[in-house]
């Protein structure tokens, strides 16, 4: 798998030079965003110079045009097509579990979204942000995306995001994948990143997996945009599909992850009571099970945040 560095101690604007070398990525990426965004983006486009102004960190502003550089597409689009989770959604799925065995938790995950020609999955990266020579987290992502969906910051916790499908209405707040870099970034331990995750009003729902370091490190934070509730695991284990386990909400949405989501959580469930993984192979193995794995995973990762681990596969 490719991997990337990004380094923190440059200005922002200088960041994402290295896209130069990733032009028809960038491109094909963003058009396959666009398709699905078309219907939104007279309504975006009408508020985002305030939206920008009220929520979008200018650092994050600057690496972006940055980005539109290297590539066929405005920063303006760069940056809607950057808010894809937290205006569609539904294109997403996900299975992910921790675990704690041998004095130390793993975590997986398969990230389920929907695209055209498999544009994510080989366009899948490894991006290691560094400064003053260190790692301070990792992201697996694509060139010209700066928020996280899934993340590891060695020796303190990781976080992945699986999508949830409510009718409660968005806010004008903070983008999901940009809060969880805000938390990666930063120098802040799990429980400070449980705070930041479960108290900082978002755009929209979802459902986040954070693991850390030491015994019982490992919970589900079920979010709307202005509440959370927070759910531990049981049994050495925990679990998280497409569903509200602690929120009582109820929606008469449909969609293919909502209607997979208690089969894919059941049968993880059956695999891990039947023995906890020991290694990330044991791990890969129960993502790739057939009645986890769906036809739209394009990424498959392991992280151990106590030894600083991630490895991915792409199916």
């Amino acid at each position: 798998m490719e991997s990337i560095e990004i380094n923190l101690d440059l200005p922002p604007k200088e960041r994402w030079h290295f896209a130069a070398n990733y032009r028809t990525e960038i491109n094909e990426i963003i058009a396959c965003y666009w398709v699905d965004l078309a219907d939104y983006v007279a309504l975006i486009e009408s508020v985002l110079d305030n939206y920008k102004a009220l929520f979008i960190p200018s650092s994050y502003l600057e690496e972006i045009e940055c980005i539109a550089n290297y590539c066929d597409y405005t920063a303006d689009q760069i940056l809607i097509a950057n808010l894809y989770y937290d205006i569609v959604k539904f294109a997403f799925a996900c299975t992910a579990f921790a675990f704690e065995k041998d004095g130390s938790i793993w975590h997986a995950r398969n990230l389920d979204w929907w695209t055209e020609n498999d544009v994510l999955k080989k366009y899948t990266k490894i991006f290691t942000f560094t400064k003053g020579g260190q790692t301070v987290f990792q992201s697996i992502g694509w060139v010209g995306f700066v928020g996280v969906l899934s993340g590891i910051k060695p020796h303190r916790f990781s976080i992945t995001l699986n999508a949830i499908v409510s009718d409660e209405p968005p806010m004008m707040a903070k983008p999901v994948s940009f809060l969880l870099r805000e938390v990666l970034e930063g120098d802040y331990h799990f429980q400070q990143a449980q705070n930041m995750l479960e108290q900082t009003t978002i755009v929209c729902d979802c459902l986040l997996l954070l693991s850390g370091t030491t015994a019982g490190q490992m919970l589900v934070i079920e979010r709307t945009p202005q509440s959370s509730k927070t759910r531990q695991a049981a049994n050495g284990f925990i679990i998280v599909t497409n569903d509200y386990k602690k929120i009582n909400y109820k929606s008469n949405n449909q969609s293919a992850l909502k209607d997979t989501s208690c089969g894919r959580y059941n049968r993880t469930q059956l695999l891990l009571e039947r023995e906890l993984p020991s290694n990330p192979m044991d791990c890969f193995s129960i993502l790739n099970d057939k009645a986890v794995k769906m036809q739209i995973t394009v990424q498959q990762m392991v992280f151990n945040p106590q030894q600083g681990l991630l490895e991915i596969k792409v199916p």
